[in-house]
């Protein structure tokens, strides 16, 4: 191969290569800041849940103290947590029942526990063993501190927002009184609408239980299902990215574990399904420009090629044709000003020679 061949070769070549190490470096480049960003937003959706759910939690705590400070409900239900002897020594709890279903405004269970936390009378239906509300953290804090305490309980798949508020009569406990609403689809599509991001909330599921609550906006029931381990299994409270994928869909998440008694429970923020290959809009103007440099940069290289290194080849042609004995040789190509300045300095040395 001569060397003006082997320039034009190696030139095109190198253009070729620079232009390919280029697109690849804008379309990874875009992808990153896009998911960087997509993450980013994602993130924004625990902090949207936090502030929901405190609010949430604020307007349950106010409803709950409409009973728990009413000293005309603490005066009953203590009353009524003393052993009858007309009902072989146990409590009322059939009419603190009553009480509590006509007195429950605005949750859906209420609950009389006695000072040592143990159930007494419900409204509403909780699954919960009885050991386990007796020994739960919100409500032991509300026993030893008298003072409200809020939280979310997983109970049987279904997540609540609970509030535990003692009943105080002078300087003593009567009892404590429970309050919970459940979280529901209502909530997460909230989320969803504030934060621009689909939302699910999971829980570890028993046999029966419903769907999680969602958006219903592309990845539910048992599309996140078949994630769930995966799901539950992050314990940064900060939050971790997974990427879901299940045959259909495939999209990067941002975790958030729930701070929630009773099983685990957390917060998913799902981002836009993935294109495949498709390109991201965003890399088309970079993209352009890498096309139009690397076109720029292959017309240098055959210019230089043509008005130079190709009459530079022919030269050396007739030099060698004339280093044989070939007499009456001119140098005739064209090309750059320096290949004519080259033409017109050998051109004399050939005729003189010959």
């Amino acid at each position: 191969m001569n060397p003006a061949s082997r320039f034009l070769l190696v030139g095109l070549g190198t253009v070729m290569l620079f232009a390919v190490a280029a697109v690849a470096g804008v379309v990874w480049q875009v992808d990153h800041a896009a998911r960087g960003h997509a993450l980013d937003q994602l993130r924004v959706t625990a902090t949207v849940e936090r502030e929901l759910a405190a609010n949430r939690l604020s307007e349950l705590q106010l409803r709950a103290d409409l009973l728990a400070q009413d000293p005309a409900f603490v005066d009953y239900v203590a009353q009524s947590l003393i052993p009858n002897p007309q009902l072989g020594g146990a409590v009322d709890s059939a009419s603190i029942s009553d009480l509590l279903k006509d007195r429950r405004r605005g949750y859906d269970i209420a609950m009389v526990l006695d000072p040592q936390g143990r159930p007494v009378a419900t409204s509403g239906i909780f699954l919960k063993d009885h050991a386990s509300i007796q020994h739960d953290a919100l409500v032991t804090g509300a026993i030893s501190q008298l003072q409200p305490q809020q939280g979310l309980w997983v109970d049987h798949a279904q997540l609540y927002w609970v509030s535990v508020s003692p009943l105080v009569r002078g300087a003593a406990l009567q009892g404590v009184l429970i309050a919970a609403s459940r979280v529901d689809d209502a909530f997460a599509i909230a989320v969803s609408r504030i934060a621009h991001t689909d939302v699910a909330l999971l829980m570890q599921p028993v046999a029966g239980s419903a769907l999680p609550p969602s958006t219903g906006l592309g990845w539910t029931g048992a599309a996140l299902s078949a994630q769930l381990d995966r799901v539950l299994a992050v314990s940064n409270s900060a939050g971790k990215a997974l990427n879901l994928t299940d045959g259909q869909h495939a999209t990067v998440s941002w975790v958030t574990p729930l701070q929630a008694s009773g099983g685990r429970a957390a917060l998913v923020a799902i981002g836009p399904d993935k294109e495949g290959t498709a390109l991201n809009p965003v890399a088309l103007p970079w993209l352009v420009g890498v096309v139009g440099f690397a076109l720029c940069a292959l017309l240098l290289v055959l210019l230089q090629w043509w008005r130079t290194w190709l009459p530079l080849q022919r030269m050396l042609a007739v030099i060698e044709l004339a280093g044989q004995g070939d007499q009456h040789l001119t140098i005739r190509t064209s090309g750059s000003a320096i290949v004519r300045r080259l033409r017109e300095g050998i051109n004399p040395l050939l005729h003189r020679v010959l």
